[in-house]
């Protein structure tokens, strides 16, 4: 084994990550400005469904974070990627169950409102001025840990008593939006509404 071996091992890893996502904040023109395009989850999928999201998914071992928004952007929204022009990047996110979370920005030109009745409800468009002039509820949920009952606690310096870290979820609401946005979007609208200001 090779420095080269290890190096093309890390690099094939990070590419074929089962637990890595990448969503793009749509930026569509509204009567009312700029605005965020978002998705209603089909009331039929198991994960989340009836849940405000935005356009996204996992990311395929053949393609790059970006080209993932892109591909997922178009699938479910039915656009094609000429209407889509990344404005940049917001790197990665902590996603849902702490995935980690690409984050892209782009501008949706001559989107009619279609979306994949599969995996898309309906969609609607949250003004970028009410973001900006809003903050989030947030809550904090302490995360407890759950051992099988063959955990081998004889392993563990200390055992039972071991003094692990508990892990704490802030979790965001809009409450004043319908449908609701919270969690794991509120949290990226959130960042994104705190970079703008900046």
């Amino acid at each position: 084994m090779q420095v080269s071996d290890v190096r093309e091992a890390l690099v094939r890893a990070e590419r074929t990550s089962p637990h890595e996502a990448a969503v793009l904040i749509p930026l569509v023109e509204t009567p009312d400005g700029l605005g965020i395009l978002l998705e209603v989850r089909a009331l039929t999928l198991d994960v989340q469904p009836g849940e405000v999201c935005l356009p996204g998914g996992r990311i395929e071992a053949s393609e790059t974070p970006q080209e993932a928004a892109v591909r997922e952007t178009c699938e479910e929204l039915l656009v094609s990627p000429g209407q889509i022009e990344i404005v940049g990047s917001m790197g990665p996110q902590p996603g849902p169950g702490g995935m980690p979370l690409h984050v892209f920005v782009g501008t949706l030109g001559g989107y009619e409102g279609t979306c994949s009745a599969d995996e898309v409800d309906r969609t609607f468009a949250l003004s970028l001025d009410w973001l900006l002039s809003h903050e989030p509820e947030t809550y904090d949920v302490t995360l407890s840990p759950s051992y099988p009952d063959d955990y081998p606690w004889e392993l563990v310096p200390g055992g039972r008593g071991y003094p692990w870290r508990a892990r704490t979820n802030r979790v965001p609401f809009y409450r004043e939006t319908e449908p609701l946005v919270w969690g794991a979007t509120a949290r990226v609208l959130a960042r994104f509404a705190s970079l703008l200001r900046a």
